[in-house]
């Protein structure tokens, strides 16, 4: 699939440095983005006139259905879905100090957003997908899923990280499966254990390091790696470590 001139929807593309770099590069190779990310996000750096602004919660059907009309109303398709949420956490299943178990809605919220919130998404686009004429080698369009190396190198208190990441490998696979007979791809794309929002929380230590989040090399690499993604047709029903990348 060719980007230029195609219609993209990224999710989490303000909020997430994985989705951000994403953003960026996908109007740089002269695609039309919709950036869906919670209201309170700053988007000073999109001043592209490719690319436009919805808030939604990927837990509201109302939102979504909404954010659907206005891409069909606005573009008249759809041909691919980026999603790159991502919420962490840090706390133990059981505190022995405090003598108290995880919260179980810290549980459920960690996986809304990364797990229900994507699926929530992929469910009512689908149909948007679906009704894309194919194209010859690429097919109607494509499913981008971001997870994360927790998936597979679980760490000290990050079961529901672990837990959400891995699901998202998990149900793209799935997917491939259920969309073959549409001709949609649907890929995995797997970060190193640092990802987008856990960056926030040492942004300290790289800042004094690297000068600034958006200059580490994760994020721009990521998104070189979905523009090849959604280049290249044989990739599919795929999960792809960008650790084990070349040159990564």
């Amino acid at each position: 699939m060719q980007i230029k001139n195609s219609v993209f929807l990224v999710v989490g593309g303000a909020s997430d440095l994985y989705g951000r770099a994403t953003v960026e590069k996908l109007l740089k190779e002269g695609g039309r983005v919709i950036i869906c990310d919670l209201p309170t996000k700053d988007l000073h750096i999109y001043g592209d006139d490719k690319a436009i602004f919805l808030p939604i919660n990927v837990s509201s059907d109302v939102d979504i259905k909404t954010l659907v009309s206005v891409v069909d109303e606005k573009y008249g398709r759809l041909d691919g879905v980026v999603n790159c949420t991502d919420q962490s956490s840090s706390t133990p299943v059981y505190d022995f100090k405090e003598k108290e178990p995880q919260k179980l809605q810290e549980f459920a919220d960690i996986l809304y957003e990364n797990i229900l919130g994507p699926f929530n998404i992929i469910r009512f686009t689908i149909p948007l997908l679906a009704r894309n004429v194919p194209k010859k080698g690429s097919g109607r369009g494509i499913i981008i899923n971001m997870s994360n190396a927790a998936a597979f190198e679980s760490s000290d208190k990050s079961c529901a990280y672990a837990a959400s990441k891995a699901a998202v490998v998990r149900m793209t696979e799935a997917l491939n499966f259920e969309l073959q007979g549409i001709q949609v791809r649907c890929v995995s794309i797997v970060t190193d254990a640092l990802n987008g929002s856990e960056a926030n929380s040492v942004s300290s230590f790289f800042d004094n390091i690297n000068g600034s989040l958006e200059e580490t090399e994760g994020p721009r690499k990521f998104a070189e790696l979905v523009k090849t993604v959604v280049e290249t047709s044989t990739m599919n029903a795929s999960m792809i470590r960008l650790d084990s990348v070349p040159g990564t």
